[in-house]
């Protein structure tokens, strides 16, 4: 019966859609837009996006211009396809771009204070300001390069000490996993890779299709395409995951306390006690530059220690 109704729903909002496409004004017409592809009621020109969203652009691009709007379910989307458009648009205009849309999932994802998605202003510059300085910083990064060294190191002796033919794709992934939790949290992950599978997943609801991202008005859909349960489970393991490591940290009596080396969580929390910041740091906005943008730069990164540090897997 519900979803006869969603259905009814949609079929007449897809309705109500279409003649008022047919009924537009003709002054909107006259506006000076960019080209774009011919749109569909409702829906936009989402359906021209197929299943690989960059080639499909790119393809639109060769046919409209490097300037291209397209009309994503109800939200206009400007697509730049050229370097010399876009160093026009970020010189020029960089305060009218610099804004960003408030996607679901990284707002949950990022308790709302993900440096990568908030909105523009004071918080989003100090905590750039933070990143660049004290979490990202060539030295910061160096410092780390003991910690990949030593899990290289541990890779290669259980290749060597291997009787048998070896999994390369279990012993990369420890690999990165580890090197993941001693940078960002101070610790191993104990062989389980449960960090690394919720950081996948983690990146997979962040990519998702939520249709409030599109349709503002309909988010209460999402629940009935299932990745609305997908995302506050993940929500609720990292969740619990980051108060233990924060606990851990905080806790002096802890094996973290004694730890070689101070990792990002460490950094974070020297900042949040320090009065002379411009802005307070709570525990949930630590857990938002953790998983939102540390983190998961990290893993991407992680993939270029394994080139560098064993050549043997080229």
């Amino acid at each position: 019966m519900m979803f006869f109704i969603v259905f009814v729903f949609l079929t007449l909002l897809f309705t109500f859609s279409f003649v008022k496409h047919l009924r537009k004004p003709s002054a909107e017409k006259r506006r000076r837009l960019p080209p774009g592809p011919r749109k569909l009621p409702f829906i936009g020109n989402l359906h021209q996006l197929g299943t690989l969203p960059h080639q499909s652009l790119q393809r639109l691009s060769r046919e409209h211009g490097p300037l291209m709007l397209l009309q994503l379910g109800s939200i206009p989307t400007l697509v730049v396809s050229s370097a010399d458009m876009a160093k026009e648009i970020f010189t020029n205009y960089d305060s009218v771009f610099s804004g960003r849309p408030l996607l679901h999932a990284a707002n949950r994802l990022g308790y709302g204070s993900g440096v990568s998605f908030s909105p523009y202003g004071e918080y989003w510059r100090e905590m750039r300001k933070i990143m660049v300085s004290r979490l990202l910083s060539p030295k910061r990064v160096e410092s780390f390069e003991g910690v990949r060294s030593d899990e290289v190191k541990l890779m290669l002796e259980a290749v060597a000490l291997s009787p048998g033919p070896v999994n390369l794709t279990e012993l990369t992934l420890l690999l990165t996993n580890n090197v993941v939790c001693r940078v960002a949290l101070g610790k191993r992950d104990r062989g389980t890779n449960k960090v690394y599978k919720t950081l996948k997943e983690t990146q997979q609801m962040l990519g998702g299709f939520f249709v409030d991202d599109f349709f503002p008005r309909l988010g209460w859909l999402n629940k009935f395409t299932g990745f609305q349960s997908r995302l506050e489970k993940n929500f609720r393991d990292m969740d619990s995951f980051y108060d233990q490591v924060i606990k851990e940290h905080i806790d002096e009596s802890s094996d973290r306390a004694r730890a070689d080396h101070e990792d990002v969580v460490d950094v974070l929390l020297q900042l949040q006690k320090d009065s002379s910041q411009p802005i307070a740091i709570t525990d949930r906005q630590i857990k938002g530059v953790l998983v939102v943008r540390f983190l998961i730069i990290i893993i991407e990164l992680m993939e270029e220690t394994i080139s560098i540090h064993c050549p043997i897997f080229e």
